[in-house]
């Protein structure tokens, strides 16, 4: 059957199989998502309701009820949006129950070996290397997280106040905007978000489709060293679990600040790898200068940036 013009739908690739490999084009999944136009609405909430859902949400925590309640099926909204978009716009089989979804998870987890070092001469194979099929596995992952702990990193939130112009760089299915979503939307504030037509940022890009006050940025080739292509200033900037990836850390780092107005909120970490698989050999090269433009242009509100040979872990800065 053709699908509509206006719908979601992600070409497949020969070979694999619609349940434990699926082999989905995705790099003209979102050439076709970026040109879909969707009704938009507001997602905003009275404060009462974000508040009552946190609450609800740290009890439940506190009482080691939450995750029992989410894999046993009970706590299911997370399912109801990722079920439609498996199997009607990826094209999988059908998952029916919380227990599908976990097991089918297991199963794509255990495929991701790499047997050697992956090449990274350009642009062109940097997107490559995220756009494999085997990747589908990170859309599983960052389901599974959405629905084990939506509340992330609790500490950023007193900075992020109503109505910031917010950025999520190299966001994936962006869990920052996500839990804004959930939880602080009476904040009204407007979203960017931003990553490369990878697996996990088409299913943010489904997920968050009708959202009102949000615009997606896709970094492809042709905008690979200007992907913003513009000057507006940022009131907060997160960039978490990104910079391992990149080749030219420090000169996203610098042209992130850029974009960042005087004592705006930069969300970041830096996690000290070997630069193997998917963590690239550059972000080790440029690992302490990258760190030095932070220190310099910023000051440090909550966490700390440490050692350059050690992991940062999230950590809070303003712009100096």
């Amino acid at each position: 059957m053709t699908k509509p013009q206006n719908s979601f739908h992600a070409p497949q690739l020969p070979g694999g199989n619609s349940f434990d490999d699926l082999r989905v084009d995705i790099a003209e999944a979102h050439r076709i998502a970026d040109q879909i136009s969707c009704e938009k609405h507001s997602i905003a909430v009275p404060a009462w309701k974000g508040k009552l859902r946190l609450l609800t949400h740290r009890i439940l925590r506190k009482l080691n009820l939450h995750e029992a309640l989410v894999v046993n099926g009970v706590m299911s909204g997370w399912l109801r949006d990722f079920r439609s978009y498996w199997s009607e716009v990826l094209g999988g089989r059908p998952i029916w129950k919380a227990l599908d979804f976990f097991l089918l998870a297991h199963d794509y987890r255990r495929s991701q070996q790499h047997a050697k070092p992956l090449e990274w001469d350009d642009a062109g194979r940097h997107l490559e290397n995220w756009q494999q099929p085997g990747q589908v596995y990170q859309i599983l992952q960052q389901v599974e997280r959405f629905a084990l702990n939506p509340y992330v990193h609790p500490p950023v939130w007193k900075f992020l106040e109503p109505k910031m112009r917010v950025l999520e760089y190299g966001c994936s299915s962006a869990p920052y905007y996500h839990c804004y979503r959930k939880f602080f939307s009476h904040r009204e504030q407007s979203w960017v978000l931003a990553d490369i037509p990878n697996f996990p940022f088409h299913y943010g890009k489904y997920l968050y489709r009708s959202d009102k006050d949000l615009s997606f940025a896709t970094i492809d080739v042709e905008n690979y060293d200007d992907p913003l292509k513009s000057e507006a200033k940022f009131d907060a900037i997160i960039l978490t679990t990104v910079l391992e990836h990149l080749e030219n850390p420090k000169e996203i780092v610098a042209y992130l600040l850029d974009r960042l107005r005087s004592g705006g909120v930069f969300l970041f970490d830096y996690i000290r790898s070997e630069g193997t698989g998917l963590d690239h050999p550059g972000s080790l090269e440029q690992r302490e200068e990258c760190l030095r433009i932070i220190r310099e242009q910023t000051t440090v509100e909550d966490g700390q940036i440490g050692d350059s040979s050690e992991t940062v872990d999230l950590c809070v800065v303003r712009k100096k």
